[in-house]
């Protein structure tokens, strides 16, 4: 009679041991430690090229809309109940028809300017509006914008405009200390 042998595989199973599970869950918090300053450095930089943008597309608008409708047009920042402008250039902003600064109603802003959060925006000479002429310019209220990020870390770098008299904004390539 013939015998049989049963012979049995023993084979792995399909899975990963303590410490190579243990290895690479170390890899990947040195690896996330490492990049995620780098990110949180991108997420800065993203908010402040936001802010400026923001800013550019107020003034352009304001400035065409000057020129096109051949009358004096205000950019200012709001205040809560968008009745006056105030010194807070980090808020929302306004475009307003004439030289308004207080009593604006719901009829004279042309456009909101919904603020760009993260970001801290400074005006060099400190008013509380920019009024362009039915020519387009600025005449007496040139100056420039610091556009900042708000987490205030130390050396962190910020973006400069400057508005000519001209009525032109323009970003200064030469970054500046926040």
């Amino acid at each position: 009679m013939s015998s049989f042998q049963i012979k049995t595989h023993t084979t792995p199973e399909g899975g990963f041991t303590l410490l190579e599970l243990l290895v690479t869950l170390l890899l990947v918090g040195i690896i996330a430690a490492w990049g995620l300053p780098n990110f949180q450095a991108l997420g800065q930089r993203t908010a402040q090229t936001s802010a400026v943008n923001r800013l550019q597309s107020a003034f352009s608008l304001a400035r065409n809309t000057a020129i096109s409708q051949r009358r004096q047009i205000t950019v200012c920042p709001a205040s809560a109940n968008r009745q006056a402008c105030i010194k807070a250039w980090s808020g929302e902003l306004m475009i307003v028809r004439g030289d308004k600064t207080n009593g604006i109603t719901e009829d004279d802003i042309l456009r909101i300017v919904h603020a760009q959060q993260g970001t801290q925006v400074a005006y060099s000479r400190g008013w509380s509006r920019i009024r362009y002429s039915p020519l387009g310019y600025t005449s007496g209220y040139n100056g420039s914008f610091s556009v900042c990020s708000s987490s205030g870390a130390e050396g962190s770098l910020g973006k400069k405009l400057v508005l000519s008299q001209l009525g032109r904004l323009r970003i200064d390539e030469a970054p500046i200390d926040c």
